[in-house]
């Protein structure tokens, strides 16, 4: 592992455990055993470390939504096994969803390409959506607008379901995770054929 890795792995953890408000960049140092200023030969500021937290997380996630695009025979169960993995990441970079709005007022380039990652995500789940309508999981008779709006309902709801857990339920690890993918699959339930509700148990 570099020390730029090293850094991120440390700023990471200490993020997910005290928030961005309380860690400094001699936190980070100190957590790897280095001095302030080498920590700042890498990175000047905690904003960049953020930023640069940020990027891994979005790689991730484009990664994920690659593959998810890629499933030859789509069924519901594999929506959720796909949505487990976007689960896993989130909570791999939860402060960033827990603390957002303090993260983009401390690093305003974030806002931007969490909106231009939104736009992007918008074409991909469009034309996830019609190969699942396609293949006979998702309803064919429902207007067009409905799952257009869709997209947004699953935003908040994947953006902000970190937050419910942090008040309501105080589950760790994958018990929260899969807690809230199961949840997921109530939200989805009304737009599922026939088939798709049969493929809820399929691989």
């Amino acid at each position: 592992m570099t020390t730029k890795e090293k850094i991120l792995a440390a700023a990471l953890k200490l993020y997910n455990e005290q928030g961005t408000d309380a860690i400094t960049i001699r936190h980070i140092a100190k957590e790897i055993n280095i001095s302030h200023g080498n920590l700042q030969y890498h990175y000047k500021n905690t904003e960049e470390i953020i930023l640069a937290l940020f990027n891994q997380l979005t790689a991730a996630m484009d990664a994920a939504m690659a593959r998810a695009e890629e499933v030859a025979h789509p069924s519901f169960r594999q929506l959720l096994l796909d949505a487990e993995v976007f689960f896993d990441i989130c909570y791999q970079y939860r402060f960033l969803f827990l603390h957002f709005v303090a993260v983009i007022q401390k690093v305003p380039e974030i806002r931007t390409r969490y909106n231009n990652m939104d736009a992007q995500r918008e074409v991909q789940f469009s034309r996830m959506f019609k190969a699942y309508r396609d293949h006979g999981i998702f309803r064919n008779d429902l207007p067009e607008q409905v799952w257009k709006d869709l997209i947004p309902q699953m935003y908040i709801y994947a953006d902000f379901w970190l937050a419910h857990n942090e008040i309501k339920t105080g589950l760790k690890g994958k018990k929260a995770i899969r807690h809230y993918v199961n949840m997921l699959s109530s939200f989805f339930y009304p737009y599922l054929t026939a088939k798709g509700i049969a493929s809820m148990q399929s691989a």
